[in-house]
């Protein structure tokens, strides 16, 4: 073998054109050559392998036992290198691969779903994978590579993340009809909740963690009475009368609608929230999480 030599592809599909087709001058049609380049690249191959591939028979090129073996091995490799290719293109044109996204609880119980279903009507050979959790754990499943992007609507500063507001939301005080909050039937000061008693989400939530804050800075340090990791979990507690609870409207919205539960207005202090597409910000997106990121954004 030659060292310092090596083959590439191009002659290795001149070689495979040459074994099928058995002469020169079809294999340089076939493949818009000239016939001094077919042989080059034959004898390419053959300094580079250090052994004869083809003999000549009159002017007609037979394969040796290398040459076939040479031949048999070439039909594979070319043969996944080409679909590679067409992976790749279907992969590039949102045909073919896969997704996993993550997703607050929130948004992954009351707005993911519907995105889903969205993205599958008009990409349906991506498979997406779902990951949900609170702020915390989606920022780091993202920073880890475990999602290619999250929706999270707690507040995140991180300079490794790029961080992309898509949609306003709010969070409203709700209380059981019989609390007397709610049968005041007028907005409250955030003085009034002192003493009142809470269900909260888990420590790491962006709910929370704003829920917190803004209580904090009116002077209102709320007690909590339980903890649970979802919304929906949250709203059920307020129902059975376990205490006032601080959530995402839409979270609450079919409770109230059905009068299962109060919405108490805050005359003094406000909730308003984003919610926000996250991305490691050193990374390439695949074209079907850019996919997915402009569905959200629409």
């Amino acid at each position: 073998m030659v060292t310092g030599m090596a083959f590439n592809l191009i002659q290795l599909q001149t070689f495979r054109r040459l074994a099928r087709e058995g002469n020169f001058t079809r294999t340089a049609e076939a493949l818009n050559l000239t016939q001094p380049a077919v042989t080059q690249h034959v004898r390419a191959l053959h300094d580079h392998f250090g052994v004869p591939l083809v003999d000549l028979v009159g002017r007609r090129p037979v394969l040796t036992d290398a040459g076939r073996f040479l031949a048999e091995r070439a039909e594979r490799l070319l043969g996944s290198v080409e679909a590679l290719e067409r992976d790749m293109r279907e992969f590039a044109d949102v045909r073919a691969g896969e997704l996993r996204v993550g997703a607050t609880v929130t948004i992954g119980a009351h707005a993911l779903p519907a995105l889903v279903a969205r993205f599958q009507a008009r990409f349906p050979a991506i498979g997406l994978l779902v990951d949900v959790g609170n702020t915390a754990t989606m920022a780091e499943a993202v920073k880890a590579g475990h999602v290619s992007l999250a929706l999270v609507e707690g507040p995140l500063a991180d300079d490794e993340l790029e961080i992309e507001a898509y949609a306003d939301d709010e969070l409203v005080l709700v209380a059981p009809p019989a609390h007397p909050l709610a049968r005041r039937g007028t907005p409250v000061r955030a003085r009034d909740l002192g003493g009142a008693r809470f269900v909260f989400r888990e420590a790491g939530s962006g709910t929370r963690a704003q829920v917190e804050q803004v209580l904090r800075d009116a002077g209102v340090t709320p007690e909590v009475a339980l903890t649970l990791p979802s919304g929906d979990g949250i709203m059920r507690a307020v129902e059975l009368g376990i205490g006032l609870a601080i959530v995402s409207r839409l979270v609450s919205e079919e409770a109230i609608r059905a009068g299962r539960v109060v919405r108490v207005h805050l005359r003094d202090v406000a909730f308003p929230r984003t919610f926000r597409i996250v991305r490691l910000r050193r990374q390439t997106p695949s074209p079907a999480a850019l996919a997915f990121a402009a569905l959200v954004r629409s």
